[in-house]
C-alpha cells in the first residue's frame, strides 16, 4: 500500500530535522510538488517510497522550500540523485 501523503510528510521532515506540526502546511505542498515531478519524470511508485527515492524527495522539497522570488528550480544534487533512479526505470532487464 502506498504511504500516505502525511507519512511522505513526516518522512521528509525526518530527513530535513525538523520536529513539530507548525509546519506541515507551509511544507506539504512542497512535498507533493517534489513527489508529482518524479512520478511524471518516470520514477516509480515503489522506487519513490525507497530509501533513495525519500532521500531524493527531501532533497526536492527542501529546493522548493528554500525559493529565491521568481525563481523555481530544482537543485544539481536533486537532479544527480533523480537520473540513475530514472535510468534504471528504463532499462529493461533480461
Amino acid at each position: 500500500m502506498p504511504l500516505s501523503n502525511d507519512e511522505l510528510l513526516q518522512k521528509v521532515k525526518e530527513g530535513l530535522g525538523l520536529g513539530g506540526d507548525y509546519q506541515n502546511h507551509t511544507l506539504l505542498p512542497k512535498v507533493l510538488a517534489a513527489r508529482g515531478y518524479m512520478l511524471n519524470a518516470g520514477v516509480t511508485l515503489e522506487q519513490l517510497e525507497s530509501d533513495l527515492g525519500i532521500a531524493t524527495l527531501t532533497v526536492g522539497a527542501n529546493d522548493l522550500w528554500n525559493l529565491t522570488s521568481g525563481e523555481v528550480k530544482f537543485s544539481e544534487a536533486f537532479n544527480l540523485i533523480l537520473l540513475p533512479q530514472l535510468m534504471a526505470v528504463s532499462i529493461p532487464e533480461g
